[in-house]
């Protein structure tokens, strides 16, 4: 009977030793973490964390404060900025990854690391060669309770910042471009012309203001006629589609007006004039631009439009009279290829 208490109180005994040394060997880990469209949860960087300390036999309880900043630009990195607390003493870092699963990684990685205890220094070696940097500030020694709740001590900021100064990204820049275009129904054929631009982007937005030359066509019927050519200049607006790019393209929707001067030059008969008309259009259309490298960029607009103005060009002739020779179509469609440059 004796025999038997004994061993009920033994294996008591073991199992009390045993739940002390479990609760002893979880740490309390607290982790303020932002909510972040497309980031993990504060639970998945804190199992991460208990997944890093899992094997390790000494750790402390920490507290971990975190900072996320999203990308300002497109494909710009993710910023972390995390300051730990245990014990023993506080940590701060400051991090960029290329996305935010990433940056919770990262995060896990410093927890665990700040909750790894670390052995005192050796004072049998030589330290005096050390010294610690001059706006160094000593904190206070913080003893707590193994599962009382973490808080972080009042400090005074540091003298200097501890980080480095973020580097400012900017996205307005001027992009200046030249190309060929194509129009259909401005002139009695497809025109063919030269084009060249100035444009100011602003993040998803572009505006711009271009000017083009057409190659001159000649016209005639019943042998009199005229040669017309045509200059003019173009304003537009343009908004970046939040749409997934197909083969590196970023499309682009685009809407503007465009004013040429059509000038006619007669030809045949025993007299000849110059006339100059003025043609407007307005239009919409869509667009995308393919990337080389940092400076350079290839574009490819259509554009469909209404005439506001359509000038009306005619001959007179002693046997049929007055004859229209050409007019602006209703409707015109124009095409451009552009290859320009950013700065």
């Amino acid at each position: 009977m004796f025999r038997r208490i004994s061993a009920a109180v033994s294996t008591a005994a073991l199992a009390f030793l045993a739940a002390a040394r479990v609760a002893e060997a979880a740490p309390v880990i607290r982790i303020e973490w932002p909510t972040v469209p497309g980031c993990p949860a504060a639970s998945v960087v804190e199992q991460r964390a208990r997944a890093a300390i899992a094997q390790a036999k000494e750790v402390d309880d920490v507290l971990a404060i975190a900072e996320v900043t999203p990308p300002t630009v497109d494909r710009g990195p993710w910023q972390l900025h995390i300051r730990t607390r245990t014990a023993r003493g506080a940590g701060e870092r400051t991090l960029e990854a290329a996305s935010c699963d990433a940056v919770a990684r990262a995060a896990g990685l410093l927890v665990a690391l700040a909750a790894l205890r670390t052995r005192a220094p050796s004072t049998d070696e030589a330290l005096d060669e050390i010294h610690p940097r001059p706006e160094r500030t000593e904190e206070p020694e913080v003893h707590l309770a193994p599962f009382a709740p973490l808080a972080l001590p009042s400090v005074p900021p540091p003298r200097e910042p501890s980080e480095a100064p973020r580097v400012k990204t900017n996205d307005t820049f001027f992009a200046p471009s030249a190309g060929i275009g194509f129009a259909a129904g401005l002139l009695p054929r497809i025109g063919v012309g030269a084009n060249a631009a100035l444009g100011y982007e602003a993040s998803w937005l572009r505006t711009s203001i271009g000017f083009r030359a057409f190659l001159p066509q000649e016209t005639i019927r019943s042998g009199l006629g005229a040669e017309l050519s045509a200059l003019g200049a173009s304003l537009d607006v343009c908004a970046r589609l939040p749409l997934p790019a197909l083969l590196r393209a970023k499309p682009r929707a685009c809407a503007g007006a465009t004013v040429d001067d059509i000038h006619a030059s007669g030809r045949g008969g025993t007299r000849t004039f110059d006339a100059r008309r003025t043609a407007i259009m307005a239009f919409a259309g869509l667009g995308a631009e393919w990337e080389i490298g940092r400076s350079f960029r290839i574009g490819a607009d259509v554009r469909v439009g209404g005439s506001l103005v359509r000038p009306r060009f005619v001959v007179n002739s002693a046997s049929a009279g007055e004859r229209e020779l050409h007019r602006p179509a209703a409707v015109r469609a124009e095409t451009t290829l552009t290859f320009g440059l950013v700065f």
